[in-house]
């Protein structure tokens, strides 16, 4: 069954991607394996250096030891290292103890003079009992100085009889006179350094982050975050290392030691998205997404090259401290055209419709009423309701349900120019207002009351009453 860390080279894991880019040592195939099986979630490689026939990987957490050439097996040793023996001799190596046994470690390029090695430890002390060999030569020499020996006993017989607790005072005072730790933090990085050296101690820088950069002790436009030992403790300066964790001014400070590398959105509106680039690469926000700014659609690469289009909208917002794993989602509009979305299109106002023109109105129907004729010799008629349509000349009185009777008329006129006429004749049954003939001719109602055929003034001949 094979690897799946043999396709995982260390170049593509970010975990190792620094120290297989920058260092000139080499791991085999087996000993990059071993090495990324031992390496945690985001702990990252900081340098690699020799030791012997084998290697040592520095990490944020500590050191792994990779031994044996045929089967190599990874070692852990957490922090603080116990450091023997500073940068020494023309290789410049850090001897570090581990299990009791010395390793001198030298090589690497990232930390050619052994600074994140000592950063990342102490220093034993020279009269500490876990120095390899103090054992046996202490013996040699109790062996070969019997009378001094016999000195120091009485000493310490006589100590203890004077009274218990003494030699814990004296330890007391010593440590109540020795100075306190300065406090460094918020300082800039070089200055810090500058004033530690001036009092005596030796200084090592680090980056506060998970980002494990490499950090010198003067190294300009950084600020202290962290310091060990820490500030307000009491510690004589001579001979032991202060570690300065920094990162770089414009960068907040993380939460604790070693975490997330956070920054500060930068503003992008309005810039061309090849300098937005530009300006996230470095804060180390390569996790970029785009955006249609009308439709809201995500842009390919393949399709659209949008490195000269505007960002409209960015997500976080400007000043916002946000840690370097955060995808920048970024909303872009094409040259020219505007970050505002265009309205929908007005529709065409429809034509007004003509107005229909109004009906005629129809004549109203007349109305028929009953009407008085004139007296005799005056030739007067009454026309009593309005007229309705004439009839022939030749209707007779049965198209109007009545039946009229035939008979003789005669006329007579008088010198004057007056004249009367009278018709005789017989009808039954007419009423007003109906059409009659002929003029002049005379009936009786339905109702017993004379009338007489008149003539109307719209021609037409109509029953009117017979007034005598």
């Amino acid at each position: 069954m094979s690897d799946p860390l043999a396709a995982d080279p260390p170049a593509a894991d970010p975990r190792t991607a620094e120290v297989a880019s920058g260092e000139g040592i080499s791991l085999s195939g087996d000993h990059q394996r071993a090495l990324l099986r031992e390496l945690g979630v985001g702990e990252a490689a900081r340098a690699v250096y020799h030791d012997g026939w084998g290697y040592a990987v520095l990490t944020g957490k500590g050191l792994i030891l990779l031994r044996n050439l045929f089967a190599p097996k990874a070692t852990r040793v957490d922090r603080p290292l116990r450091i023997l023996r500073r940068s020494h001799g023309l290789l410049d190596s850090v001897e570090i103890l581990v299990d009791g046994k010395p390793h001198k470690l030298h090589g690497s390029k990232l930390d050619p003079k052994g600074e994140l090695l000592e950063a990342a430890g102490e220093l034993l002390p020279a009269g500490s009992p876990l120095r390899p060999g103090k054992g046996r030569r202490t013996a040699t020499w109790l062996r070969r100085h019997p009378v001094s020996v016999a000195v120091g006993a009485a000493a310490v017989l006589i100590a203890g009889v004077s009274g218990p607790g003494q030699p814990d005072a004296a330890a007391r005072d010593g440590a109540d006179h020795a100075p306190a730790v300065p406090d460094f933090r918020g300082t800039p990085l070089a200055a810090a350094a500058g004033e530690a050296r001036r009092a005596s101690w030796r200084v090592a820088a680090a980056d506060a982050s998970s980002a494990a950069r490499t950090v010198t002790a003067y190294r300009a436009g950084w600020r202290v975050c962290f310091q060990d030992p820490s500030p307000g403790g009491r510690a004589r300066p001579y001979g032991r290392t202060l570690t300065l964790y920094a990162v770089p001014e414009a960068e907040p400070c993380p939460s604790r030691r070693d975490g997330t590398r956070r920054v500060v959105m930068p503003d992008l509106v309005g810039e061309r998205y090849d300098a937005a680039r530009r300006e996230l690469a470095p804060l180390g926000l390569d996790r970029v997404t785009r955006f249609h700014a009308h439709t809201g659609q995500r842009l390919d690469d393949r399709r659209t090259g949008p490195a000269d289009w505007r960002v409209c909208r960015q997500q976080p917002e400007a000043g916002i401290e946000v840690p370097v794993t955060t995808r920048v989602d970024l909303w872009l509009i094409a040259p020219g055209a505007s970050c505002a979305e265009p309205g929908p299109a007005p529709e065409p106002t429809p034509k007004p419709k003509p107005k229909p023109k109004p009906k005629p109105k129809a004549d109203p129907k007349p109305t028929y009423g009953s009407g008085a004729g004139a007296g005799s010799g005056s030739g007067a008629a009454s026309d009593p309701e309005p007229p309705r349509p004439r009839p022939s000349r030749d209707s007779t009185a049965e198209e109007d349900g009545t039946t009229g009777g035939s008979g003789t008329s005669t006329s007579t006129s008088t010198g004057t120019g007056t004249g009367t006429s009278t018709g005789s004749g017989t009808a039954s049954g007419v009423g007003f207002g109906q059409f009659c003939s002929p003029v002049g001719a005379t009936a009786t109602t339905a109702d017993g009351r004379p009338a007489k055929c008149f003539m109307g003034k719209d021609g037409a001949a109509r029953w009117g009453y017979r007034s005598g």
